[in-house]
């Protein structure tokens, strides 16, 4: 290996082994000049969120807080995630960060995370429940193997510690791009800075409000009572119930989801898969691709339910919303797979729209069954063999 590869190595391994907030690489030629290492470089919208007091809450009750923790790793952070067609890439203990291919996903997980964690914690008797901050940035990474370094990732790091507990803080880049499109009140808090040696950050965050119980959001009393969902097939044989609130909606125009309902596109509601619950019979599943099962009723033939299976299985299953007993409460929030929309369906919305390939959570299901290329994806998609 060439002094300059070795050299490469070292700084590397010294940007994992401090704090992330610390991490000063975001001018990447300070790793020198390296023409035989291929850096990809890409625009992300950043998510980073940590746990407030994590090491007090741990002294009073390590086994408590860790299963806590774990908790919402898979049942909050990685569930709205997934569901918002995000990744996350690194996990720092009590911190996370993934990222997202459009801001305005990566804004509405943010809200759907504090929301949940702190819907679960109103609902809770413990009174140690977990306290998250979140920041959300756009900017340039460097792509590492699964890892993203560079400024956009040290910006959401720096974001997330400036936010309030049970807070959000966001960029002028994030701000620009959902101004006026979603739901949130982010005050101009103008130029900060985290520390005296960073420059400085144009800041937009929300406030906690007397009278809010759970920082800047509140609650209803149907958030509070926890009302049943309820949905079922054509003929009634498949029938479900759903105990908690929708992660994400939308639209889908994929190939594979116009096969499957045998309409122009689709419309979709996910939820927590463990909160989803069939009463008497449970639809037969079908392979549709590599990554992901479909369930419809055998008996009428409806469209009922899609979950990935690649990686792994995801903790959300989502359910078309036409199956939704009162699918009128459940407006999408974004159209999926665009690369397929119809010539002949003009949708005069606002909303985002996202091809698959920009979904991170598509991209990492497909590369674990060795179809990293988005032109290999489709209905007729099969791994490659192996010998």
């Amino acid at each position: 290996m060439s002094k300059k590869l070795d050299r490469y190595q070292e700084h590397r391994q010294f940007a994992e082994e401090i704090p992330l907030i610390d991490c000063q690489l975001t001018d990447l030629s300070a790793l020198g000049d390296f023409k035989g290492v291929n850096m990809e470089r890409k625009l992300a919208a950043i998510l980073a969120i940590d746990v407030v007091g994590f090491a007090g809450l741990v002294s009073r009750d390590e086994s408590g807080t860790l299963a806590k923790l774990e908790n919402l790793r898979n049942n909050v952070i990685g569930q709205q995630v997934g569901a918002h067609r995000g990744r996350v890439f690194k996990s720092t203990g009590d911190g996370f960060l993934a990222d997202f291919s459009s801001t305005l996903e990566a804004v509405h997980c943010a809200i759907g995370i504090q929301k949940a964690s702190a819907l679960e914690a109103i609902q809770s008797t413990d009174d140690q429940s977990l306290v998250l901050r979140i920041g959300v940035s756009l900017g340039d990474v460097v792509v590492q193997g699964t890892d993203l370094l560079g400024d956009g990732v040290n910006v959401a790091a720096r974001l997330e510690a400036m936010a309030e507990p049970r807070g959000i803080a966001v960029s002028s880049e994030v701000m620009a791009h959902i101004r006026g499109k979603i739901d949130l009140p982010l005050e101009d808090c103008g130029h900060k800075r985290l520390k005296d040696t960073d420059s400085p950050i144009h800041v937009y965050m929300t406030r906690s409000e007397p009278g809010k119980i759970a920082g800047f959001l509140d609650f209803d009393q149907s958030d509070l009572q926890k009302k049943l969902i309820k949905g079922s097939c054509l003929c009634g044989a498949i029938r479900y119930e759903v105990n908690a609130p929708p992660v994400s909606t939308g639209y889908c125009h994929c190939r594979i989801c116009q096969k499957f309902t045998g309409s122009a596109m689709s419309t979709w509601t996910a939820f927590p898969a463990s909160a989803v619950r069939f009463l008497d019979e449970e639809p037969r599943y079908f392979a549709s691709t590599p990554i992901a099962e479909r369930g419809f009723c055998p008996k009428c033939g409806t469209s009922l339910t899609f979950k990935l299976v690649r990686p792994h299985e995801a903790a959300f299953l989502v359910v078309f919303t036409s199956s939704l007993d009162e699918p009128q409460n459940y407006a999408p929030a974004i159209h999926s797979g665009i690369e397929n929309q119809l010539p002949w369906i003009d949708i005069l919305d606002d909303l985002p729209r996202t091809r698959s390939a920009e979904s991170r959570v598509l991209q990492e299901a497909w590369s674990s069954v060795g179809l990293p290329d988005p032109e290999t994806w489709g209905p007729a998609a099969k791994p490659p063999e192996v010998f």
